[in-house]
């Protein structure tokens, strides 16, 4: 993803005209069990320091395959991980549709103009993490809370 958005800072600079209202992003999907990594502070890093055009979307279940996050991760809020770096990030229900709606506006409006930029979107995993986990940890009345 920041290589994608590398290439789209360099296209403006090799072509500032035909580029001038040039508007495109780069956006990566990660889950907050995958955030949780040096991957995730080293791509920030760079982000922020090259003024990257990134979008981070956090989809965050609360689980990280079949690991409850809050056993494995001392701050769930992945949206704050930028602050170190200038990256601002915003926390969002996924279950909320406008919420989503205009805090990915604002999100990608700020990515446009301003750089990088972090978007976690909290939600409920319906399903296993892939055929192979039956999800036997959740119960039905965790599911119907949501």
């Amino acid at each position: 993803a920041a290589g994608a958005a590398r290439a789209i800072l360099l296209d403006r600079q090799r072509d500032s005209e035909a580029f001038a209202n040039d508007d495109r992003i780069s956006v990566v999907f990660v889950g907050e069990g995958g955030a949780q990594n040096g991957r995730m502070a080293e791509t920030l890093n760079v982000a922020a320091k090259e003024g990257l055009p990134l979008l981070f979307i956090v989809i965050d279940n609360g689980r990280a395959i079949n690991t409850f996050t809050g056993d494995v991760a001392k701050n769930q809020d992945v949206f704050l991980q930028g602050q170190h770096y200038g990256v601002p990030g915003l926390k969002v229900d996924g279950q909320d549709m406008v919420g989503v709606l205009q805090a990915g506006r604002a999100v990608v409006d700020h990515v446009r103009t301003s750089g990088p930029a972090i978007l976690q979107v909290h939600t409920f995993r319906f399903n296993g993490h892939s055929p192979a986990d039956p999800e036997h940890e959740r119960g039905r009345k965790e599911e119907k809370k949501w």
